[in-house]
């Protein structure tokens, strides 16, 4: 249950926090109205409130025993490096010729509810002709019913998912008949709050099944310090993948450098997709990792990410204009290109479990030659592996 409090306090600066209880939501629910502020958000999948409290008080309350823990409500941003309209040409040759054959061989991802947890999404014609397949939107931000995207972000990353190429004939998902739900989290400047994450991941747990959602894309993230690997989005991201989500995150853009994954990436649970960089090849003619792609390992010594795919000059919908289109970089356009593939495996087999799913997709993989595991997990997502399913 998603639900807004307000209690105005006189205590000085207010600080935005997500505190966990060590039972239920329920016994700390009513002290914290009463005592502290306001409560944002209840999200009982993690037994949590995120909640606005005098920065004089996180002292006294977290030395409440019904209180597991309090943590700072971070700020989690977009994951693309830059963008640009009116692209001349596709991502990638392979890449392009392989979307046609999955949108030619059969209808991929149908019926599959692919929620994305972005910026919002707006109705191009990719998504909604010849039939809408945008078939829920949830404003947390302002609450408006129709969909629609200030920023563009979410747009590029759904149509990534199950754009279907009416416009183009050329552009297409892979999985280019799925449903999209879109959860509006991050603002006009692809910015949002971990407590506004965790709320969307809340509602799709509580209207999973209307829609018949099986796999959550994250194309955001935060940073991850050394002594802070427990945070909320890996404790949210975990409890999704647990209540039978696949849940499918962008590494980040802070490589080359070790230890750069973005959180809830670090979590063993999900999916965590680096970036390919299809249009540069080694000296021998092999794909290589982009330079920008977060590099593992986590700070705790897990392998990150698990496998990579393309992020770089990647075409897909514009959200100013539903007959447009636009190149954006970035591993928030490498998650997408897997979250479709997802989809499709559980097209194909609805009783697949997130743990099969991944196992799946890592098993086929092709390793790149000259990359680090740390670099390119896995290895390259295999397209053509899936185009036989």
């Amino acid at each position: 249950m998603i639900t807004m409090y307000s209690k105005y306090s006189n205590h000085g600066e207010m600080i935005p926090v997500i505190i966990y209880s060590k039972h239920t939501i329920k016994e700390i629910r009513d002290c914290i109205i009463e005592s502290y502020g306001q409560i944002k958000y209840e999200l009982p999948f993690i037994n949590a409130v995120s909640v606005e409290i005098p920065k004089d008080k996180i002292k006294t309350l977290s030395n409440n025993i019904m209180i597991a823990s309090i943590r700072k409500d971070a700020i989690v941003s977009k994951t693309p490096l830059f963008s640009r309209a009116k692209p001349v040409q596709a991502a990638c040759g392979d890449f392009e010729r392989d979307i046609e054959r999955i949108y030619c061989s059969t209808e991929r991802g149908k019926g599959v509810g692919v929620a994305v947890i972005d910026t919002g999404i707006s109705p191009h014609y990719d998504l909604v002709k010849p039939m809408n397949r945008i078939v829920a939107f949830k404003d947390l931000l302002a609450n408006k019913e129709m969909p629609y995207d200030d920023d563009g972000h979410g747009t590029h990353v759904a149509g990534l998912i199950a754009g279907n190429g009416y416009t183009s004939c050329k552009y297409i998902g892979t999985a280019p008949c799925a449903n999209i739900i879109s959860i509006k989290a991050l603002d006009d400047s692809g910015n949002g709050t971990e407590s506004d994450i965790l709320a969307a991941l809340q509602w799709i747990i509580n209207n999973g099944r209307l829609y018949n959602i099986r796999v959550i894309n994250l194309s955001l993230g935060v940073k991850v310090e050394p002594d802070n690997e427990g945070d909320s989005l890996v404790k949210g991201a975990n409890a999704a993948v647990r209540h039978g989500y696949t849940v499918v995150t962008a590494a980040g853009n802070n490589g080359p450098g070790k230890c750069t994954i973005n959180s809830p990436g670090i979590s063993p649970m999900v999916i965590t997709v680096g970036a390919a960089d299809m249009t540069k090849f080694d000296e021998s003619g092999n794909v290589k990792v982009a330079s920008f792609s977060s590099r593992g390992p986590t700070f705790s010594g897990i392998i990150k990410p698990d496998l990579i795919a393309p992020g770089v000059d990647i075409c897909s919908l514009d959200a100013k204009n539903p007959k447009n289109y636009s190149i954006q970089t970035g591993t928030s356009m490498s998650a997408p290109l897997v979250s479709g593939v997802a989809a499709c495996l559980y097209a194909s087999n609805p009783c697949l479990t997130p743990a099969q799913v991944k196992r799946i997709l890592l098993r086929e993989a092709i390793p790149l030659k000259n990359e680090d595991r740390c670099a390119q997990g896995c290895g390259l997502l295999n397209y053509r592996m899936f185009l036989n399913l």
